[in-house]
């Protein structure tokens, strides 16, 4: 099976002065038909009407690794989806008379990329200022968390193996060409964030390549995984976490929890018989949740999800 690229349906907004994708317009054209037509639906590739190239280059990378400032988290290595050792990748340093463990060990993550190692960043927008100013240009647009993971791999390898991110997800192709092969999303999907057991099913297997400029879009419970082709490929992912019904329920719970009617029954539920209790209790919850403020439940559902992430 393959999938056809999309032209965007309208002009996207102007980039930022430098032409560095700033929105979600640079990825994906006109975010109305986007979520229209395809957001929560099924994978599709897009071609971005901005130049993707100026996001973050190889150079820049290997001069971070270099600088040996980086710590963990925000760098990790694997290959054929085997993680490098922390203690391998890592090294201590002395910071104001303090001994810090974490920092990066640059001789190791260039003997794991030359094994066929994929390097990635985590969460650059915590640091880097284009990554950072695109992932805030973009998050107006969800409810959800936003974070970002660069990966830089040699060709020839395939990273990790078919998985799911346990969120939705925008790869931007940034440098060289990778295949992608994934799955279309089908009754037995999984939003879990969890390997994908055995081969992704013929029926729903999706092949496609992408190079430089090319967005895959790829919603909650796909499976998928990767393998660079010519050159070294650098992409971009972007992952769209949203609340799980386990925080939805945690925030309702404990609005009710907080509620009069819930303080009334807690000091006069033992003088009533076990079966009256529970019928008050869900008279009483029922209420609750007919008056609960949506909006207000779902953004403490998505302040929940950000801190237990």
């Amino acid at each position: 099976m393959t999938v056809t690229t999309h032209a965007p349906e309208t002009a996207a907004a102007a980039p930022a002065a430098d032409g560095v994708p700033t929105l979600l317009d640079h990825l994906v054209g006109d975010p109305a038909a986007f979520f229209r037509d395809h957001w929560a639906n099924q994978p599709v590739v897009l071609r971005a009407p901005t130049d993707l190239t100026g996001l973050i280059s190889e150079q820049e990378i290997w001069d971070e690794v270099d600088c040996g400032l980086l710590s963990r988290p925000y760098f990790t290595v694997f290959n054929e989806g085997v993680r490098t050792a922390i203690s391998d990748m890592s090294t201590q340093r002395t910071v104001v008379g303090h001994d810090l463990a974490g920092y990066i060990r640059p001789e190791q993550i260039y003997a794991d990329f030359a094994a066929g190692g994929t390097f990635k960043f985590n969460q650059p927008e915590h640091w880097h200022p284009r990554i950072r100013e695109l992932v805030q240009g973009m998050q107006r647009h969800f409810r959800g968390g936003l974070e970002s993971f660069v990966f830089l791999s040699p060709p020839g390898k395939t990273a990790m193996r078919a998985h799911y991110d346990g969120a939705h997800v925008f790869v931007l192709q940034v440098q060289g060409v990778k295949d992608w092969t994934f799955g279309r999303i089908h009754p037995g999907s999984t939003s879990d964030s969890t390997i994908h057991e055995g081969p992704i099913e013929d029926e729903h297997r999706v092949e496609v390549t992408l190079r430089p400029g090319d967005v895959l879009y790829m919603p909650h419970g796909t499976p998928h995984f990767a393998t660079a082709r010519e050159g070294n490929s650098i992409h971009i992912a972007i992952t769209v976490e949203e609340p799980t019904a386990e925080n939805l329920a945690n925030v309702l719970l404990a609005s009710f929890m907080a509620d009069p009617r819930f303080a009334a029954f807690e000091e006069t539920h033992h003088r009533h018989p076990l079966p009256e209790r529970t019928r008050l209790l869900r008279e009483a919850l029922i209420a609750h949740l007919a008056e609960a403020d949506e909006k207000a439940v779902l953004d403490s559902a998505v302040t929940l999800r950000r801190e237990h992430r």
